[in-house]
């Protein structure tokens, strides 16, 4: 569990939960209560709609406190332990026996052809993790983070490889919340009464009539504003999936085509990022992905020269 102290990305943090509760008060005082509040449809969109507020909010608190990935900055990467890693992420051991010492430095190691580790691993000049392929140093976070797609202040965390699913979730539930706000607000105005306890010759008279006003005003801009932008985040993560591409690496291929080489299918795609458990699991934020895919566990400290 991680927490960033950005101030920018608290701030973002702060607001979207902010911007969640105002959203629940408005449509449970000022929209279900006046207009549905003699049906069980009233108490039907109270539930729908809490419902998928709360999965939002612990998808974003999970995408906020999960660690993306980060890589461990590196003191002791013997022969030996490389040796070890590298079955373990691609079954098979490219150091031969010969050059199993435990007793090497890090420093002999990094003087070794990269081929013993995958030939895209590398050392960060930056924060100096000795990094596999496809992490990339975040300068906000100033670590380097596993298949990092970009840092986002609205969850105050970088987006790598252990939290997109929770980032994806998070665009979910609050582009259905969006959408479920603004059918919401078609519907009590369509159903609206003026003899209801909002309405213009109701409990409250005209105040009450031109608070709602305002507040379904609001809620209808910060329900659009929402829905467009995450709308837009997704297709953007999605694409950057199916592609097997993250938007650094988007930027770094520049203008080149994109290799299609042994190309995987979309679902083995999404299985990599979303987990290997049933489909209806994807849409859970309380499940994690698998332990044993985190396996980069070098030693904390590093004072390689680059």
């Amino acid at each position: 569990m991680i927490l960033r102290r950005d101030p920018c990305g608290v701030l973002c943090a702060l607001l979207t939960y902010a911007a969640m509760i105002y959203a629940d008060y408005v449509v449970i005082n000022w929209l279900v209560a006046p207009t549905f509040s003699q049906s069980l449809w009233g108490v039907t969109h109270v539930i729908l709609f809490n419902t998928i507020l709360f999965l939002a909010f612990i998808a974003h608190f999970r995408a906020m406190v999960t660690d993306p990935g980060i890589v461990p900055i590196n003191t002791n990467a013997t022969i030996g332990s490389c040796r070890r890693l590298d079955t373990r992420l691609y079954g098979r051991s490219a150091i031969s026996e010969s050059e199993n010492d435990e007793s090497d430095s890090g420093a002999d190691v990094m003087m070794l052809r990269p081929k013993f580790v995958g030939e895209d691993w590398s050392i960060c000049t930056r924060c100096e993790s000795y990094r596999p392929p496809r992490a990339h140093h975040c300068r906000v976070c100033r670590r380097c983070v596993r298949k990092m797609d970009h840092h986002c202040p609205w969850v105050n965390n970088c987006v790598g490889e252990f939290n997109q699913k929770y980032f994806l979730q998070f665009l979910l539930y609050v582009g259905l919340s969006s959408s479920y706000a603004l059918g919401l607000v078609v519907a009590a105005w369509v159903y609206h009464d003026d003899q209801d306890s909002a309405g213009i010759n109701g409990l409250y008279g005209q105040s009450a009539r031109h608070a709602r006003i305002l507040h379904t005003i609001f809620l209808s801009i910060e329900s659009a504003l929402f829905g467009l932008f995450v709308s837009a985040v997704s297709c953007d993560q999605l694409q950057a999936i199916f592609n097997d591409e993250t938007a650094v690496e988007a930027v770094q291929r520049g203008n080149n085509r994109l290799e299609k080489v042994g190309r995987r299918s979309k679902r083995a795609l999404l299985r990599e990022v979303c987990g290997t458990d049933s489909v209806v699991m994807w849409f859970v934020p309380c499940s994690s992905l698998p332990s044993e895919r985190d396996v980069v566990q070098f030693a904390h400290t590093s004072q390689f020269e680059v």
